[in-house]
């Protein structure tokens, strides 16, 4: 296999082998947006051209998703940069956590919600503010990632409880299809329905923008997001699976 790293999305022509991967009406975004952040993208081909492999890397991180159907390009991937975690759909015998893949069909949906909080929607103004909310509930996120999205069209739906975030939630919306993404409550504020007030919100958006399907990675230990989903009317429909972290054997001689 032939293997190079892009620097821009459109020097990928996207030709891919057949069911290469759930997320392919979003591999475009997603490698311009890892792009602008500061990562890479490594990409493999077959000997006809095809893509069969994508590799996405935040340094800062230290994480990276694999997108693959092979074995074999997986591996290389896998051992091509130090990381805390990766995400890939391919299953392997190495340790990783599962995420299910919950979708519903939007186009179709028939939903009825009676909010509890006044929903917010996030403007560039309040960067900062998401920036510090993101760093506290995810620690060692890339802050670059807030400004970029919000760019990118992204939405950032919040509920505030007197001044403070008590928690948010995000949606991509790209080629029709919606993504929610780093929904947080604050432990203070939860089993109180604000994750099922956000979760609607972004539903309710996506049906008014003509979205036809929409998508959420939930791990299978996150019990609480996904009975939030199937309250939604969401379903698992496939899966993608996080492996830990694994250091280079650079890394490894330098402590010795």
């Amino acid at each position: 296999m032939e293997i190079f790293e892009i620097c821009a999305a459109s020097n990928l022509d996207f030709v891919f082998t057949r069911g290469f991967s759930f997320f392919e009406p979003y591999l475009r975004y997603f490698i311009e947006e890892i792009l602008e952040i500061g990562g890479e993208v490594y990409v493999s081909r077959t000997p006809s051209g095809a893509v069969s492999g994508i590799f996405m890397y935040d340094g800062f991180e230290k994480t990276g998703t694999i997108y693959a159907s092979s074995r074999e390009v997986f591996d290389y991937f896998y051992g091509l940069k130090p990381f805390n975690f990766l995400f890939s759909e391919l299953k392997t015998e190495v340790e990783s956590e599962t995420y299910d893949i919950y979708t519903v069909d939007v186009e179709d949906l028939v939903f009825v919600h009676r909010f509890s909080y006044e929903i917010s929607v996030a403007e560039k103004m309040h960067v900062g503010e998401i920036e510090q909310f993101m760093g506290s509930t995810h620690p060692g996120i890339n802050k670059k990632w807030v400004s970029v999205a919000l760019r990118n069209g992204d939405r950032c739906f919040t509920v505030r409880l007197g001044k403070e975030i008590a928690g948010l939630g995000w949606v991509s919306f790209v080629n029709g299809i919606g993504r929610f993404h780093s929904l947080y409550v604050k432990p203070q504020f939860r089993r109180m329905g604000i994750g099922e007030d956000i979760l609607f919100a972004r539903l309710f958006w996506l049906k008014s923008k003509g979205a036809r399907l929409a998508f959420s990675e939930i791990s299978r230990y996150n019990t609480s997001s996904s009975r939030i989903a199937m309250k939604a009317q969401m379903r698992p429909s496939g899966q993608v699976f996080q492996y830990f972290k694994k250091n280079s054997d650079k890394e490894k001689e330098l402590k010795r």
